[in-house]
């Protein structure tokens, strides 16, 4: 009985082991990852964007490209249907950087956000 125990463990924790794939991302420097999310952005590809978006704000949530990355961030997710998402993502950049140049930029997806989803009620 101990022995089947063993074996069937043995060849569940094998079976598990392949499951993961490898990061494709974690070699690639800031500039490289907001290309990258820039173009499958402008590709139509919103998630593949609002993947590497992500990964651009966490692992550089200080470089020069962290604060562009949160408002195309929250355009990929308002092109991607998802307008909880895109507001979550507007209002936490406007809470975050209230005096950033762009600011405008994300009360107007916000408001365009609102307007959207205001014209199922009519």
């Amino acid at each position: 009985m101990k022995r089947s125990l063993a074996v069937v463990s043995i060849c569940l924790l094998a079976g598990c082991a392949g499951l993961d794939k490898p990061d494709e991302t974690a070699t690639w420097n800031a500039q490289k990852l907001y290309s990258e999310a820039k173009a499958s952005l402008t590709d139509g590809s919103y998630e593949q964007a609002i993947k590497y978006y992500e990964k651009l704000e966490a692992k550089y949530p200080y470089g020069r490209y962290a604060q562009q990355a949160q408002l195309e961030t929250a355009y990929a997710y308002f092109k991607n249907a998802d307008a909880a998402q895109a507001l979550a993502a507007c209002d936490r950049f406007i809470k975050l950087h209230p005096n950033h140049p762009n600011v405008d930029y994300a009360y107007y997806l916000r408001g365009l956000i609102n307007f959207n989803d205001g014209e199922g009620f009519m």
